[in-house]
């Protein structure tokens, strides 16, 4: 049985999905991985007073949130697939593995009959 370790960054790589891509090229992010200021992003609307109010905040914050618990769901998936197929091909490596040390043990068994039948011929 063989376990491979995934490096970090190849396990990064798995996880982000073809649509996550997509969103932080639309959604850039600042050096330090936060999103860019902005005054819509610091809770204030272009509105003429500035403010926003209070469930237009709640609105946003749930709307974030949700829509990271969605990607955070999604990537799980993408993982647990990518999971699924390395398991997949494992085990079909293994079963080959098997089948070929089955038949080598054929053909030596089948071998050693016929060195048998061979050596109680000579006796004769």
């Amino acid at each position: 049985v063989r376990i491979f370790q995934l490096s970090e960054d190849v396990v990064n790589r798995m996880k982000e999905s073809p649509q996550s891509k997509r969103d932080n090229q639309r959604w850039p992010h600042s050096s330090n991985g936060t999103a860019p200021s902005s005054p819509a992003a610091e809770g204030k609307a272009n509105s003429p007073t500035g403010t926003v109010s209070p469930y237009q905040s709640a609105d946003h914050l749930l709307s974030v949130c949700l829509w990271r618990s969605y990607r955070y769901e999604r990537e799980q998936a993408l993982v647990q697939e990518e999971l699924l197929r390395l398991a997949k091909r494992e085990r079909e490596a293994t079963s080959e593995a098997l089948n070929t040390a089955l038949q080598r043990e054929r053909y030596n068994t089948n071998e050693e009959r016929q060195r048998a039948a061979q050596l109680v011929s000579n006796k004769k």
